[in-house]
This record gives C-alpha cells, sequence and structure tokens, in this order.
C-alpha cells in the first residue's frame, strides 16, 4: 500500500543520521487495543461499513529534544473485521496509520527527578488510510483522512538504554468528523543514553548605581501656594491641583498608560442563511469604530450552526461562510483591514443551546466575535495612580 510505502521509507531515511547522535530512540514493537466502535455510525454512515475493534501493532522512531521530551514517528497497522450496513460481516477492514507525535513528560514543568517514573502527555497528526475488502480480496471501500492524537502515557525506565511504555490515546479523524480510542505498550530503547539535564547558572548581577538626592534650598520664611510640597520661589507652575504628582519645578508629571479593549459581539441567522439581517448592522458598525479607536486591535470571528442539514460538511461551510459574511461588512463597509480580521468555522460542534427545539437552533445559528485589542495614551500622574 502506498501509505506503507511512505512509512517504510520514512523510517529507512530517518533511522540512519539519527542513531549516531544520543537520545535517539526506536519502539521496535508496540502492541494495543484499536478501540473503533465509537464511530460505526460515521463509517456506516459515509462508507457504507464499519471496523470492529482489534489488534494494533506499531514502531516508532524518535529523538530527545529535551531530557523529558521528544518527537517520535509512529507507523502502525490495525487488521480485524470489518462490518457491512446490513450487518454482514464477511469483509476483512485494515487500518494504517502513520503520524509525527511529540511526547512532553511532565518533568518539562516540573523539574527533573531521579524517579524511573516518567509520565508524558502525546500530542500529534497524521494520515490514516482505512480499507474494507470481501473475501476474494476486492476493495469495497476506503477511506484515507488526517488524524489527531491525543494521549497520556508513561515511561518507566529500566537502565538507561531500556524503558517500558504504555499509553492511552484518543485519535480523531478531521476529514471524517470521528473519534476512535487506543491502548498500548511497547519497549523503547536509547541508543546513545538520554540527553542530561543542564545546570542553570545564575547570572552575574551588575551592581546598580543609586544617584543622590536632589536637596532644594529654600528660604524659611517661603510659602506653598498650590500645597504641591514645591515652594513658590521655584514653583514654575503655580496652582497645580493637589492630586497632580509634580516634579522639582512644580510641573505635573506625565507617564504612558495602556488602555485595553475587549469587545465582544453576536449576530443571529436564519436557517440556512449567511446573508447579515439589518438589525445587526448597527451593532457591527461599533465594533468598527472601536477597531478604529484602536489601531493595533484584532478580531476574531467564529461561525456556529445548528444541527440541521444534509451533512456536517454542508454545516462546516455554513458556519464558515456566517464568519466571512461579518468579516466582509467590518472590511468592505466600514473600511477595517482584512489582515485584522480572522475567520472560523466550528459547523455544528459547539451549540449554546440544545438542538431538540426551534429556540435552541435560533440561539446556535449564530456569529460570535471577540475584539481585543489596547492603546498608549499620555496623562498627568496622580497621587491615587498604580505605576508598575
Amino acid at each position: 500500500m502506498k501509505l506503507n510505502k511512505i512509512a517504510l521509507a520514512l523510517f529507512a531515511v530517518t533511522a540512519a543520521p539519527l542513531a549516531a547522535n544520543a537520545g535517539v530512540t526506536i519502539s521496535p514493537l508496540l502492541l494495543g487495543y484499536h478501540y473503533s466502535e465509537g464511530a460505526d455510525d460515521e463509517q456506516s454512515d459515509q462508507l457504507g461499513y464499519y471496523k470492529e475493534n482489534g489488534l494494533y501493532t506499531g514502531a516508532a522512531l524518535g529523538i530527545e529534544l529535551t531530557p523529558s521530551t521528544q518527537f517520535q514517528v509512529e507507523y502502525g497497522v490495525s487488521n480485524t473485521d470489518g462490518v457491512g450496513r446490513d450487518g454482514n460481516d464477511n469483509f476483512d477492514a485494515e487500518q494504517e496509520m502513520i503520524s509525527g507525535n511529540f511526547l512532553i513528560g511532565t518533568e518539562q514543568f516540573t523539574g527533573y527527578t531521579d524517579s524511573a517514573f516518567k509520565p508524558y502527555v502525546l500530542v500529534g497528526a497524521g494520515r490514516s488510510k482505512l480499507e474494507f475488502k470481501d473475501n476474494s480480496g476486492n476493495e469495497v471501500a476506503d477511506s484515507i483522512d488526517t488524524i489527531g492524537n491525543l494521549g497520556l502515557g508513561a515511561m518507566y525506565r529500566i537502565n538507561d538504554a531500556l524503558s517500558l511504555r504504555g499509553e492511552a490515546r484518543a485519535i480523531h479523524n478531521f476529514d471524517e468528523n470521528w473519534w476512535e480510542g487506543m491502548a498500548l505498550a511497547g519497549l523503547e530503547v536509547v541508543l546513545g543514553g538520554h540527553l542530561a539535564p543542564t545546570v542553570a547558572v545564575p547570572p552575574q548581577l551588575e551592581p546598580t548605581y543609586v544617584a543622590p538626592p536632589v536637596v532644594i534650598v529654600t528660604p524659611v520664611d517661603d510659602i506653598d501656594s498650590d500645597g504641591d510640597g514645591v515652594y513658590d520661589s521655584v514653583d514654575q507652575c503655580p496652582g497645580t491641583p493637589m492630586n497632580v504628582v509634580v516634579d522639582a519645578r512644580g510641573c505635573p508629571q506625565v507617564v504612558d498608560i495602556e488602555d485595553t479593549l475587549k469587545m465582544e459581539l453576536r449576530v443571529f441567522f436564519d436557517n440556512d442563511k449567511s446573508a447579515i439581517k439589518n438589525q445587526y448592522k448597527s451593532e457591527i458598525a461599533k465594533v468598527a469604530e472601536k477597531m478604529r479607536e484602536y489601531p493595533n486591535s484584532g478580531a476574531r470571528v467564529e461561525g456556529h450552526a445548528s444541527k440541521t442539514g444534509p451533512s456536517a460538511r454542508y454545516n462546516q461551510r455554513l458556519s464558515e461562510a456566517r464568519a466571512v459574511a461579518v468579516k466582509s461588512m467590518l472590511t468592505n463597509e466600514f473600511g477595517i483591514a482584512p489582515n485584522r480580521v480572522s475567520t472560523v468555522g466550528y459547523g455544528y460542534d459547539q451549540p449554546i443551546a440544545s438542538n431538540d427545539t426551534e429556540e435552541g437552533r435560533a440561539m446556535n445559528r449564530r456569529v460570535y466575535a471577540i475584539i481585543t485589542g489596547d492603546k498608549t495614551m499620555t496623562v498627568e500622574q496622580t497621587k491615587d495612580m498604580v505605576i508598575n
């Protein structure tokens, strides 16, 4: 299979140059239980067949990036029975997966220890090919998709070269929108020994120069008419308000302060529509006005859909179109630069109300935008300000 050839080529090309370096890891055999039944309905609807749970075998090649974190390329195969939509189980199912995974050790954040038990979090992505064949070996259906991996696991270091590995993993199929699971175990071999933690050297502190205080000599009979702490004889800014901080000349001190913007926008749509209703145009105009007031501000526009329509892909495109409609009004009608507005569509994956009622579906047909930014203003410093 094509995916199989790609995996073998990656392992062959990568292994040779890495083998000479310390921290190169090899997992020659990974055995696991591949749980597929959680995606039975989606596989049956989209492919006409679904894959039963089965044994997973694989191998991995990696390199340590830090003493507790490594990057691995993993290839594995799951062979089991396939079942047709009508319940006919006279089919074979094979799923090949190749992925690149980061194994991020918790000691990266908690500090390194001498314990042999090394927990980690796994995050990665790759490709999956799911293929169904009949008893004659003829292919009846297949699906090649992008997958994401998220898991928890731990290494138990037997010595500096060998470790036992156990892991529980969730696998998400982004193209077909279904979830699978896996529990696996294996043996990991480290070539050249693990990377050693580096010992931080404390920085050398430079001596700090402290300027001597400024002493202002004033006549004994001088007065301070405005009460700012500077006598009238040297006060160059008389009449300063009591709450204003002044310098040695009696003039107000100015400081730069950060003014932060955080604003939300909600726009609701008619069923199966991405056109913006007139009642929301004034709200979008307010967002544009604030973004002009804060020149470095940006907007993240999220589109959503209710769980109606012919398919998840259709709702995904509809949610993206709703987000783009709001962005287009900001850019085309109100002159906001396009690079200041980002859009994303979530389909019907993030409802805020039940899709079982019309009222709930109406709430879910929406765009939600967050506008953030800041600007610097120069103001006179007052005594009640807290300046960091």
